[in-house]
């Protein structure tokens, strides 16, 4: 366990609260959040020494961590600005090649406060689909706009993981609709069709 008598540091900054967890081989990777968002990675190749391997500061946090191919790691999960106010939705593209040195490659921010997913709901709400050197993410969410309403739709993101980029591309079955239950919404990929599953209606389009 960490902290330890070896080890006594803690993991996470006075005050924080842990938002994501993942371990991927033997690494661990953890985010905590207050007013950033610390991304700590974790060396667990040697069980009885467990230890800090490196530490990642960025705005915001991730409530979910994806590996992905060539050392990345996407985050989902909330902007917000230096006082800890919650923003909208934001996916963050990270490097862990080096887990003494990760860092923060690229990020994209969709929506304002009170913006909500899929994700919220369940594991299972976001749809991740790898083809060769691109990464094809499909999330249904809400998101607020700066006037005030609101819109519903799958919103979709691509992982260029040779590149090292990440970019948004054009939300589909966009429909003004606050009060969508996205508990239940689910998205699928096979090859180049997007299926998406909301209030009994199944909806594709090519990606």
């Amino acid at each position: 366990k960490l902290p330890n008598a070896q080890r006594p540091a803690p993991l996470g900054h006075a005050g924080e609260q842990v938002y994501a967890v993942r371990f991927v081989g033997d690494r661990g990777y953890l985010v905590t959040f207050r007013r950033t968002d610390p991304l700590y990675v974790l060396d667990l190749a040697n069980p009885a020494d467990p230890q800090q391997a490196g530490e990642l500061q960025m705005p915001g946090f991730s409530d979910y961590l994806f590996p992905l191919d060539k050392g990345l790691l996407l985050g989902v999960g909330r902007d917000a600005d230096a006082n800890g106010r919650v923003g909208g939705v934001k996916i963050a593209l990270m490097d862990v090649t080096d887990p003494k040195s990760p860092k923060a490659l690229d990020s994209q921010t969709l929506g304002g406060a009170g913006s909500w997913t899929a994700l919220d709901s369940s594991s299972h709400g976001i749809n991740l689909f790898a083809q060769g050197h691109t990464v094809r993410v499909a999330l249904p969410a809400v998101m607020t706009a700066s006037d005030g309403s609101w819109q519903q739709g799958l919103y979709r993101w691509e992982v260029d993981t040779q590149a090292r980029k990440l970019s948004t591309k054009p939300a589909f079955g966009v429909q003004g609709n606050a009060g969508a239950d996205l508990s239940q919404q689910r998205s699928l990929q096979i090859e180049s069709q997007l299926y998406w599953l909301r209030d009994g209606q199944l909806s594709t389009w090519a990606w």
